[in-house]
């Protein structure tokens, strides 16, 4: 067997590192979606309206959109597992805490807080990839990793509505607070070593000198890149437009298409599927494609607009229809992101990574706040669910145009050396 194929290989400890960062991150999902699910029954105990129910979903984004900058500065100085530990850690202080929450601004409180915590784990996730893995592997296990996204949705609604049902929601949260605490000691062993592509807190010059920064001007030289600005306008239209459709989804299939909500579940059941197994594909493609990965990232998303009209202009009644363009929508929605999370890390200098996604993922995060917020307000001005979809729909386009700028040299040349990283 040649050098070439072994290197194509992953090995045992490849699978552990994904297997950590995976379960890691798939908390992050289960707890940020755990009030989401028990919230029916928990606003009635608590005797809590409507509106303040959902405040609680509102303010874990507001927390998270403020820490995902400063997580990702904090995973640049103190190292990438460092803070992927510490923030599942806080999941778990936090979630115990909320199982004995008393009154209103006791959770509200409680729910910020984890949304800060929360802040750091995608930018030292997708640093521990870097570490772990080459330039011709890095975007398949990207692709696996982002799987964990779809799959919180599914976990937490096979245990949690039982629980609630039988032991109440306290239990619930109790329950849900054991997932990170089992993932903390999870990651903590399978993160373990010596990477091969170890995180630089360093740039060492030609003439040996090496080259430390302040946080704050290591966030000046990460944002004075074109690529990162491209890539963070990429993810405002794209991420928004993402979760926006998700979102709504359900409500337009019931609402708009008058479909039952049991039909509304299966069909978004199979956006889930394809979703999974579209982030994947992508990864293996541009792994194993000579393109560059903002070529790959633009196909795919390219996909997305007219999916979305598809799903939009599903005719009523048309079952087969509504479970093809499900289908395809789901494709669509998260078939880029593999390799626009990749871009987010290898666009930046070694010592820069953490605070790179960050800054990016910030816009990600205001994209996916605000963009259910514009659909609410089409929606109000024209009385149309699907004019809000086709609206909507040229966000994709607007992401792919910013993709186009995107320019990948940054990437070749800081990756070319490990052995110039510079441990504290």
């Amino acid at each position: 067997m040649n050098n070439a194929t072994l290197q194509s290989k992953w090995t045992a400890k490849q699978f552990f590192i994904i297997a950590g960062i995976w379960l890691a991150f798939l908390i992050s999902f289960i707890t940020r979606l755990s009030w989401s699910t028990i919230m029916p029954t928990a606003i009635d105990s608590l005797h809590f309206t409507v509106q303040q129910g959902n405040s609680y979903v509102t303010i874990f984004y507001i927390g998270y959109a403020i820490s995902v900058l400063p997580g990702g500065m904090l995973a640049d100085k103190f190292g990438y597992k460092k803070m992927l530990l510490a923030a599942v850690l806080g999941n778990f202080v936090v979630m115990i805490a909320m199982v004995f929450m008393q009154g209103y601004w006791m959770g509200f409180g409680l729910r910020f807080l984890l949304g800060l915590v929360s802040g750091p784990d995608l930018s030292a996730c997708l640093g521990i990839i870097t570490e772990w893995f080459d330039g011709k592997k890095r975007a398949t296990a990207t692709g696996i990793f982002n799987t964990c996204t779809s799959f919180g949705l599914t976990v937490i609604n096979i245990y949690a509505p039982s629980v609630m049902v039988h032991y109440g929601w306290r239990a619930t949260m109790g329950v849900t607070a054991l997932f990170p605490l089992a993932a903390l000691f999870f990651a903590y062993f399978a993160l373990k070593g010596n990477p091969p592509f170890p995180q630089q807190f360093g740039i060492k010059k030609a003439n040996g000198e090496v080259k430390t920064e302040s946080a704050i001007s290591r966030l000046k030289g990460a944002i004075n890149n074109r690529s990162v600005w491209m890539l963070a306008i990429t993810g405002l239209f794209a991420t928004g437009a993402k979760w926006g459709v998700t979102n709504w989804a359900n409500l337009f299939i019931v609402k708009s298409l008058k479909f039952s909500v049991i039909t509304a579940g299966t069909a978004m059941s199979i956006f889930g599927i394809t979703s999974l197994v579209s982030m994947i594909v992508a990864g293996w493609i541009s792994d194993h494609s000579k393109w560059s990965r903002h070529v790959w990232a633009s196909i795919f998303m390219a996909i997305f607009t007219p999916t979305i009209i598809g799903f939009a202009l599903t005719p009523h009644g048309n079952l087969f229809m509504l479970y093809f363009w499900t289908g395809a929508m789901g494709v669509g929605a998260f078939m880029f992101s593999t390799i626009t999370n990749n871009l987010s890390v290898e666009v930046a200098p070694a010592d820069q990574r953490g605070t790179v996604s960050g800054f990016i993922n910030a816009f990600n995060q205001s994209g996916s706040f605000l963009a259910p917020v514009l659909l609410g307000q089409i929606l109000a001005a024209t009385g149309s669910y699907v004019s809000a979809y086709l609206i909507i729909s040229v966000f994709p386009l607007i992401a792919v145009v910013a993709l186009l700028f995107v320019r990948e040299s940054d990437a070749d040349k800081y990756a070319a050396a490990p052995a110039a990283a510079i441990e504290e």
